[in-house]
């Protein structure tokens, strides 16, 4: 249970991201599909702020170049760009998280969801643990 109130505080603030990059696919020769775990599926009103206001991006890494499916984002890249990838990926996942905020378009309805996806996660992890020694 402490896991689920210790994830429910991260979801009040915001989405984040989970654990280091992990590649997860090789797409050429030095390119790899490279995958990041998300706190919490991102809403599409996240998402929208996530591609759109960004503003001090490479022009090889533009944010649309990411790509969102339920709690974890992906994109292509060279072993030597990862960690610059990630850091631009965390500043504009606070970003994100400001806007929403401060715009309030987080409903109670949506608040709510978000809540039982937190509970859910927490309770995988907790299966995931207990079987981790299987």
């Amino acid at each position: 249970m402490e896991a689920a109130s210790q994830s429910a505080t991260v979801s009040a603030a915001g989405i984040r991201r989970i654990g280091p990059p992990q590649a997860i696919q090789k797409a050429r020769e030095n390119f790899f599909l490279v995958q990041a775990a998300l706190s919490e599926p991102p809403s599409a009103d996240w998402k929208r702020f996530f591609y759109d206001l960004q503003r001090d991006y490479p022009p090889d890494f533009p944010p649309r170049s990411i790509d969102m499916s339920g709690a974890a984002l992906r994109f292509r890249a060279e072993p030597a760009t990862v960690e610059q990838k990630i850091a631009l990926i965390d500043r504009w996942i606070a970003r994100a998280n400001q806007k929403e905020a401060s715009s309030g378009s987080r409903s109670e309805a949506d608040r709510l969801r978000r809540e039982e996806v937190v509970r859910e996660h927490a309770e995988i992890a907790e299966w995931n643990a207990r079987w981790a020694k299987l």
